[in-house]
């Protein structure tokens, strides 16, 4: 009898063990799937995509499938999908999507998705030759019951007034997926949600469990010119929550852009849009009380291949995705310049200049060498466009490298 209590309790040392160690998250944000079914004219889409951030709408689904089918093969403990699912919040797009990541359920791997401000707003479009045309779209009720099965069911705490949730990943490491997009006003946590989240914290800490936030819209300030509509309308309220219970970590999208904040004690990672180049995810390994995040670019070439896809655009996409992107950027800027006063080897260096500036600012790295003295031009040339004072706002040196960082949790 003692041998057979003595094995029982080494198993379940072993168990404990397991799960408070090596767990292991996915985080991909902004997917903004287009469903194929919604483009009657891809000229009328491209040509809105060309005055947007770079996003490559018309791939969506293939970068979903993509994603999907490397999470298939990598098996994390859950993958988080902190909002903006779709482009625009379409019934067809989120069945589509839905599709597309029903195989990670079959397979055994949580998914956790909370909504983000273009999936539920009762707005869509379609893309046809006389332009985008409305159409209805999905709304919060709708949303609810369509993912349900996504994190907010298999919770162990529900909100009852939003799609927030807490979900127990191991004993050891649960995820708060904090929804201020099911609500008016849009953007804030509800009274009564901060206090579902307080309890919930209060819970978390009398069981010993390490929490990681996530929210679509950011819990801090990034960038100074990135604020209203990109922070969380009542932020301090739910920092002063993670204060209170020892909440270090936040995983957040939204911006597009990689980047990594930190305020007292608690971090905030951006993951850049899968949607856009270089199509990054986050990887956030938990052991010993500490996260390591890794944004990994997701390789859609290789799953093409894979598949036998003959798009040439899929077989090199991660060329085909920052071109497109570098497109879009210099596109818009060389129609502005056309109004100044300068010879074209002063423009050509300062689209080379915004090109390589963008294309960092996304990334989250310094993608190739850049000259931060070519500044000067843009504000000689253009002092008062949109892309001078976006320039000025980030540091000089473009030394820092946001893809990766380690916070303790406890």
């Amino acid at each position: 009898m003692k041998k057979t209590l003595f094995c029982v309790l080494v198993v379940m040392l072993m168990v404990c063990c397991a799960q408070a160690d090596g767990v292991r998250l996915v985080e991909a944000s902004d997917m903004h799937l287009l469903s194929r079914q919604l483009v009657e004219d891809e000229n009328t889409l491209l040509r809105i995509l060309r005055g947007a951030d770079g996003k490559v709408t018309h791939y969506t689904p293939e970068i979903c499938r993509a994603f999907v089918d490397k999470m298939l093969e990598e098996k994390p403990d859950a993958v988080l999908l902190s909002g903006d699912l779709t482009l625009n919040g379409s019934h067809e797009s989120h069945r589509e999507l839905i599709d597309i990541l029903t195989p990670l359920k079959a397979a055994g791997i949580p998914v956790l998705v909370i909504p983000g401000n273009h999936d539920e707003t009762g707005l869509s479009y379609r893309f046809t030759l006389e332009g985008a045309v409305p159409i209805e779209g999905m709304d919060e009720q709708e949303f609810k019951a369509a993912y349900a099965d996504f994190g907010y069911n298999d919770a162990r705490s529900r909100d009852e007034s939003t799609f927030s949730y807490m979900y127990e990943v191991t004993p050891q490491v649960w995820v708060l997926a904090v929804d201020v997009n099911s609500v008016t006003p849009w953007g804030s946590v509800p009274t009564d949600t901060l206090a579902w989240i307080e309890g919930q914290l209060q819970a978390a800490q009398q069981a010993g469990a390490q929490v990681i936030g996530m929210t679509h819209q950011n819990l801090m300030v990034h960038f100074s010119m990135f604020t209203f509509g990109y922070q969380l309308n009542n932020a301090r309220q739910l920092q002063e929550l993670y204060d209170k219970y020892g909440v270090h970590l936040n995983l957040s999208g939204h911006l597009h852009l990689q980047h990594i904040a930190e305020n007292g004690g608690v971090t905030e990672i951006t993951t850049s849009a899968l949607a856009v180049w270089p199509q990054h995810y986050g990887v956030i390994t938990v052991e010993d009380g500490v996260a390591a995040y890794q944004a990994v670019p997701l390789d859609v070439a290789a799953w093409a291949e894979k598949e036998g896809i003959t798009d040439h655009n899929l077989l090199d996409f991660s060329d085909y995705s920052a071109r497109f992107f570098d497109d879009t950027t210099t596109g818009k800027q060389a129609d502005r310049m056309q109004a100044i006063e300068a010879n074209e080897e002063i423009k050509a260096r300062m689209l080379d200049f915004v090109r390589i500036f963008n294309r960092s600012q996304f990334a989250g790295y310094l993608v190739e060498p850049i000259d931060m003295e070519e500044l000067a031009l843009w504000e000689e040339h253009m002092p008062s466009a949109f892309f001078t004072y976006y320039m000025s706002m980030f540091p000089k040196d473009g030394a820092t490298d946001f893809r990766q960082a380690t916070v303790r949790l406890n």
